[in-house]
């Protein structure tokens, strides 16, 4: 099971990041694809991913989620961690298939971010969402992943409830241009829909 662990944040918090994560990118997302949120004895806030979403991806909306910290009125420390299995090569080479990786974000100088994603064979590396990733050597940093039990219950939200259907229908238009209807096709494979989401990082980094 792929997930996001948050901790410093309430659910209804981390849901409406997640809602203004996914209207960035209002042409890359399958209408079905869904999230899925409950909230921890210890008060920490677990987020369910789908199995569309890239490593790539999940490195983004781990950036978003991060990006809390400067917006918390109350100066929690928030902690985000993403803990996914390796199911495409966009950072990560194909030999990691199937390893699981822990997924954080590490600050930079400036408005530069990055991700650190971490193996549970240890191998570590950092992308800064341009070029490739960089092996971290003696990083030191040893792979744990949480124990963690789904409920029953949980609060779900999907694609098609968050961005309108006229947002896909326009893309899909014949008066849409090129670049949106590339966007949404590219759904149709993790490899697509990754560079619709490495599309609008670049453009909104000014990269």
């Amino acid at each position: 099971m792929d997930y996001i662990k948050i901790k410093g944040l309430s659910k209804d918090e981390v849901k409406g990041l997640v809602k203004e994560w996914l209207k960035l990118y209002p042409h890359s997302f399958n209408p079905e694809v869904n999230f899925w949120f409950y909230e921890t004895l210890d008060n920490q806030v677990v987020v369910g991913l789908h199995d569309d979403l890239s490593t790539l991806a999940v490195s983004l909306l781990v950036i978003y989620l991060n990006s809390a910290k400067e917006q918390n009125e109350e100066s929690k420390e928030v902690d985000v961690a993403a803990f996914v299995t390796v199911n495409d090569n966009e950072i990560l080479l194909k030999q990691n298939y199937g390893r699981r990786a822990k997924i954080y974000a590490r600050g930079l100088e400036g408005d530069e971010t990055s991700v650190i994603l971490l193996l549970e064979n240890n191998y570590c590396v950092e992308y800064r969402f341009k070029g490739h990733a960089k092996q971290i050597k003696n990083s030191g940093l040893v792979f744990e992943e949480p124990e963690i039990s789904v409920p029953d219950e949980k609060e779900e939200i999907i694609v098609g409830d968050v961005i309108p259907k006229t947002k896909i229908e326009e893309s899909l238009s014949p008066e849409a241009s090129p670049l949106k209807k590339l966007m949404w096709y590219g759904i149709c494979g993790v490899v697509g829909l990754a560079i619709g989401f490495l599309l609008v990082h670049l453009v909104f980094k000014g990269v």
